[in-house]
């Protein structure tokens, strides 16, 4: 019952992000089309890359030290002080690496789009902010405080789609694309003034407090890399492997299949972010705090019939409604898609319920044998794609998605029950 009722708290703000989310995918169906779709989903990935390597993964630490018993209050401002110095170089260094790799990004990503520098340089303006907001949900995330979370999020989005749509109607096809990036800067942004409310102290105690030496902020921010790194494997691998993905979908079945593709993975992230904010916000925060406990196998089985029962509804209810909602949220010609939708459902449901025992291992401190798991993730997503998509025409790439994660649940679930402690 305490799920549920955090999981519809969540929700109220969630319901306005997946409306912003949705008008984007709209906008973009409407000015581009199936045969150019497909470049949102590059965009989407990239989009993903960033949100988790400019700020190198910080949330995740940031909300070990807020939940974590361990961690005195006192600490905090140094713990706060480590975490933006390693968002600002991160940020820095990517912006670095997208100018450095722009001509490929534009030539290959964008399909040579004459406005792909106005994307690139939205993508490298909104590190900064992208990576700072991770320390603010960090600390909201770790405060249990899921009622300033999902605020965040509602207003953030609301901002969102007003330059969203600003964007898409006086600069076109363009100026929608650039409505996704300033989508996720707008959120980011919210998040950090939210995440400044959170232990808010006067100038003088927070100087006082922060007495942390070089070498001891060296030390937590190794400590809070190493949680980033879990986030960044997590979070970073499985976008990059699809954009080298997307290429080979797009050589073997066209662009129209491509973009139909595209389509059916946009309308994925959008009822999947339900999901992934409760394992996010609030499974991870409350098994953080008991991680100096055994390991409640009761716990452990009452949350993966929860998140499979979850699963199960939001599965019927999408696939049941999908001649409606493929209308509604795309155009007419984005009909074939329905074949998709299937294929696209059981290769999510087996992915969200492999997340299950991630969380949980990573918030019981197994951070490397995560990292290990996500590579592994990456790996099977990869080869099973390059051995199936030139095989299997137009489904081939569902066949990998569907085989990848059947054979990740198993182990992540497998290594859960063997690693209880």
């Amino acid at each position: 019952m305490k799920d549920l009722k955090k999981t519809l708290y969540l929700g109220l703000g969630l319901g306005v992000k997946l409306i912003a989310g949705l008008f984007a995918v709209k906008l973009c169906a409407q000015l581009l089309g199936p045969e150019a779709f497909g470049v949102t989903g590059q965009l989407g990935s990239l989009l993903s890359v960033v949100s988790l390597l400019a700020g190198a993964g910080v949330s995740v630490g940031m909300t070990k030290v807020y939940a974590g018993a361990e961690f005195p209050p006192e600490s905090r401002p140094d713990w706060i002080r480590a975490a933006r110095w390693i968002a600002l170089g991160s940020a820095g260094l990517l912006s670095v690496l997208f100018l450095l790799a722009s001509g490929w990004v534009s030539e290959q990503l964008f399909n040579g789009n004459e406005h792909s520098h106005w994307l690139l340089g939205g993508l490298v303006l909104g590190t900064l902010p992208v990576a700072f907001a991770g320390i603010g949900q960090g600390k909201i995330n770790g405060s249990h405080r899921d009622d300033l979370y999902a605020l965040s999020i509602a207003l953030g989005s609301a901002l969102g789609l007003l330059g969203l749509w600003g964007l898409g109607r006086y600069l076109g096809p363009t100026g929608a694309l650039l409505g996704m990036i300033w989508l996720v800067v707008a959120q980011a942004l919210v998040m950090n003034l939210f995440g400044a409310r959170i232990g808010r102290t006067p100038a003088s105690s927070a100087t006082a407090a922060a007495t942390a030496t070089i070498p001891e902020l060296k030390s937590k921010a190794r400590f809070l890399l190493g949680y980033g790194m879990l986030s960044i494997a997590a979070g970073a691998i499985i976008p990059i492997v699809y954009i080298f993905i997307r290429l080979l979908v797009q050589e073997h079945n066209g662009d129209r299949i491509f973009g139909l593709w595209q389509a059916s993975l946009r309308i994925s992230e959008a009822y999947n972010q339900l999901p992934l904010m409760l394992l996010s916000v609030v499974l991870f925060a409350r098994f953080a705090s008991s991680a100096a406990e055994p390991l409640n196998l009761e716990q452990v089985r009452k949350t993966y019939l929860f998140i499979a029962a979850m699963m199960a509804g939001i599965a019927g209810f999408v696939y049941l409604t999908r001649p409606y909602w493929i209308e509604l949220v795309f155009t007419s010609d984005f009909a074939p898609m329905e074949a998709f939708v299937p294929w696209q459902l059981a290769g999510d449901s087996l992915k969200i319920l492999s997340y299950v025992g991630t969380t949980i291992l990573a918030a019981r401190g197994a951070v490397k044998l995560c990292i290990y798991g996500e590579l592994l993730q990456g790996v099977l997503l990869g080869a099973s794609s390059l051995l199936l998509v030139p095989q299997f025409p137009v489904h081939g790439m569902f066949y990998a998605y569907v085989l990848s994660y059947a054979i990740y649940f198993a182990a992540t679930a497998t290594t859960l029950l063997r690693t209880k402690r």
